[in-house]
Formats: structure tokens, sequence, C-alpha cells
């Protein structure tokens, strides 16, 4: 297998070929294109400092379809999972939260509203199950 060569570059991680590679057309195209609208608007316009204006304009454009370019060669190695909870995350958030404030008490004695909204937020089960804890806790405490 062959050893990937990664950097840290502005917080992510990048293969250091692939970001060469994205350089080398990013200065392949946008510096060509810069010269022969530069050279190309100076003719139109004797020179002018408009047409150096335009001719930069030209050249960060060229930038751009060169990044277009390089997005779609060099595609995103790393999978992101969204929605993945670790074990436990909600039960040791509540824990916390029933730490700083105190017990949250049962939900179904929260007023319909509010309890069709825990309900959406797919909340309602964690809080049923830390009331029961708590009253299982309560109860040991006898």
């Amino acid at each position: 297998m062959q050893q990937q060569r990664l950097l840290e570059v502005w917080g992510d991680t990048v293969d250091s070929r692939h970001l060469l590679g994205a350089i080398g057309l990013g200065v392949g195209i946008a510096v060509p294109v810069y010269l022969f609208a530069e050279w190309g608007f100076a003719q139109l316009t004797d020179g002018d400092a408009v047409g150096r204006s335009y001719a930069l304009v030209t050249g960060l454009a060229a930038c751009i379809v060169a990044a277009v370019i390089a997005a779609n060669i060099f595609k995103p190695k790393r999978v992101v999972t969204i929605g993945a909870a670790a074990a436990g995350g909600r039960e040791d958030a509540m824990d916390a939260i029933e730490a700083e404030l105190g017990p949250l008490g049962n939900p179904d004695e929260l007023p319909a509203a509010a309890l069709a909204e825990v309900k959406e937020l797919g909340l309602y089960d964690d809080l049923l199950a830390q009331h029961r804890k708590n009253q299982a806790r309560q109860e040991a405490a006898r």
C-alpha cells in the first residue's frame, strides 16, 4: 500500500501530491490567462490602468475556473458521518443538566405543546428513561 503524505492546511487535511497538483493547475491556467488578458487589454486601451484592472479580474476568474477543475479532479478522501452519536452521550448530558439544575421530571407532565416538541425532537424516550432512573434512585435510597 502506498504511503500517503498528508498535510494540514488551514485546518483541513490534504494529500501533498494533490495540493501540488492543484497549485500547478492554478498557476498553469491563471498566469497565462492573466498575461494574455493584460496584453489584449493593453492593445485595446493603449496601456490604460483600466485595461490592467480588467486583466486582473480576468486572471481572478481563471483562478476560480482552476479551483473548480482541481476540485473535480482531486475528490475528498474522508467520509463525514452526521448524526452518529456516541452511546450514552445523551444520558451523560442529562446527568450534567440535572447536576446543575436539578431533576428534569416526568416528560408526560409537560404542557401539550412542549410535549409535542420534545417528541418531534426525539427526546421523549431519553427524558422518560432519565425520569425512571431518578425514580429508581429515590426508591433505592428509601
